[in-house]
């Protein structure tokens, strides 16, 4: 197994008092598969996601990984506003133990950088930022790619294509992403997942993971040709942190 997590609970503290995600999650994610994990808005998939990829600890329990673990795509956090494109990359590649030149060459080459590799992020455009932050998910040759929400993004030719680059990682690598869009399951998924209520159901049949998720969630988008692109652009939109 790739991701293999046991007894995980999760409670998160706050202002108007304690709310408990997780109390005795158990889930196993196999290795070179391709999991999409359908749930309701508060189901927890954020929380799932960060706990798979150890930014958020769980209260109890463990998860066991194998291989190195990806950021979450298009998550801003791995990167600083004031550092340039390539500087960035070199950092993020570094703490991983990966190539940073590799990886540069790729996005300049991929989302079509050109000089603007060599600018600080803060001066990229909307449209740049979100190349850029896509091409670089899948920059580094990670074991398991996690994403919460956005597998891919960018408008026209360059959306088509990172659509196929998240298709050719799927080949060689752990995806395990979140949404709730029914179409990006039955494009992206060889396993299907629910979450509800703590609990996740996995589902060999993806169509199976579909039914469910639409008798937990009345207001589940429409199974159709058209992916979310809603929160995909949303995540684009996030500011990078921390500021210099």
């Amino acid at each position: 197994m790739a991701v293999e997590m046991s007894d995980i609970a999760k409670t998160f503290r706050a202002a108007h008092g304690a709310r408990r995600v997780f109390e005795h999650l158990d889930a196993a994610f196999p290795c070179r598969a391709s999991v999409g994990i359908l749930g309701p808005r508060g189901a927890g998939k954020s929380t799932l996601i960060r706990l798979i990829g150890g930014s958020t600890l769980p209260d109890r329990g463990r998860i066991r990984r194998r291989g190195t673990v990806s950021p979450p795509v298009a998550n801003t956090q791995a990167y600083h506003a004031a550092l340039t494109g390539r500087e960035n990359l070199h950092f993020v590649a570094r703490v991983n133990g990966f190539d940073g030149d590799a990886a540069t060459r790729f996005v300049a080459d991929f989302a079509q950088m050109g000089e603007e590799i060599d600018r600080p992020l803060s001066s990229y455009t909307r449209e740049r930022r979100s190349r850029f932050l896509f091409a670089a998910s899948y920059a580094l040759p990670f074991d398991i790619f996690l994403a919460d929400e956005a597998l891919f993004g960018g408008s026209g030719a360059f959306r088509t294509r990172c659509a196929e680059l998240v298709q050719a990682r799927r080949e060689h690598a752990t995806l395990i992403f979140t949404t709730r869009s029914p179409q990006m399951l039955r494009r992206f998924a060889d396993i299907g997942a629910v979450l509800h209520e703590g609990r996740l159901h996995m589902f060999e049949r993806i169509g199976d993971a579909i039914r469910l998720f639409r008798a937990i969630d009345d207001g589940a988008p429409p199974d159709t040709g058209d992916e979310d692109e809603d929160e995909e652009e949303r995540l684009a939109e996030e500011p990078f942190g921390p500021l210099a």
